[in-house]
């Protein structure tokens, strides 16, 4: 017997589902799904009738995932993505172009990377942000990014994670300051002056920011735009910072040498993850980072 149409569940109404199970309540739901508080509640109730069961436990101020919503929600999280890979694999059959989308954790590896993907991936289309989320699995499986690029390994069994780049602090400095001639030097070994720091956001320059007050609060950072501290850093003797992957990006000019910071944790690894039921498809932007890896070891 054909079923009702009524018998069926669509996918609006399982996501609706995962915002309320997620967010505990109709109301933040409903605002983040922009629609009405009633308009989400009667969705919900829809839902439970046409699987039979009760969801939620209710209270007049909260609406709490019970035993049932909770089994429930193991089952639409798979559907969800599920449906996200067959969309992703259908256009590819169809032949639509490649989009991704990727979330940088720092603006350097941002900078550096993005026009070697669109270089080596001409095909494919790229769209990039500055993701300061603390939780990158999560913007993975939520599907805010297809891709993210993170300084740390994302160990979780749904996740393909890859090393990627590798990145350092160092020290820009003009050759007639006295750190000009050391082979490295620690933030607290740094006389009282002024340092260069770029406004840009990202994980790199948020941690040195909170290292150096910890470390040698003497050291005042002068804070500006990216192009007006490379203008500083050509026009002036002030002290500076630049990692390995923003070098190429920034002309310090012939009056400066760059001395490498001691500290730990200003060498290390940047990761490149998704999703694993998305990898194949994601295939040719891995490929790319590969070869970058690859060639910077080589260097």
């Amino acid at each position: 017997m054909l079923m009702q149409r009524s018998d069926y569940v669509d996918i609006t109404q399982l996501y609706y589902f995962k915002v309320t199970a997620e967010t505990g309540s109709l109301t933040k739901a409903a605002k983040l799904l922009n629609i009405s508080q009633p308009a989400m509640s009667l969705m919900i109730k829809k839902l439970e009738d046409e699987l039979g069961v009760e969801l939620f436990d209710r209270t007049p101020n909260r609406i709490v995932l019970n035993k049932t919503g909770k089994a429930a929600l193991g089952y639409v999280n798979d559907i969800l993505q599920s449906t996200e890979k067959m969309k992703s694999d259908l256009a590819d059959i169809a032949g639509k172009n490649l989009s991704v989308s990727i979330g940088f954790c720092d603006q350097d590896v941002r900078w550096y990377s993005v026009p070697r993907f669109l270089t080596e991936c001409p095909d494919v289309k790229i769209k990039d942000e500055l993701c300061l989320s603390k939780d990158a699995e999560k913007m993975l499986s939520e599907h805010k990014y297809n891709i993210v690029v993170t300084p740390k390994k994302i160990d979780k069994s749904n996740v393909y994670c890859k090393p990627f780049l590798r990145d350092r602090l160092y020290l820009s400095v003009a050759k007639d300051n006295n750190l000009a001639d050391k082979d490295s030097v620690y933030f607290k070994d740094i006389p009282k002056q002024a340092l260069l720091f770029p406004e840009i956001g990202g994980y790199y320059l948020d941690w040195v920011e909170e290292h150096i007050k910890s470390e040698n609060p003497d050291l005042t950072p002068i804070k500006n735009d990216m192009g007006t501290t490379s203008y500083l850093v050509r026009s002036t003797n002030f002290l500076a910072m630049v990692s390995s992957l923003s070098i190429e990006l920034r002309n310090d000019g012939t009056h400066r040498t760059l001395v490498p910071l001691a500290d730990d944790g200003l060498d290390f690894m940047w990761y490149i993850s998704c999703l694993k039921s998305n990898q194949n498809r994601l295939n040719p932007i891995f490929e790319a980072a590969e070869k970058m890896r690859k060639e910077q070891n080589e260097k």
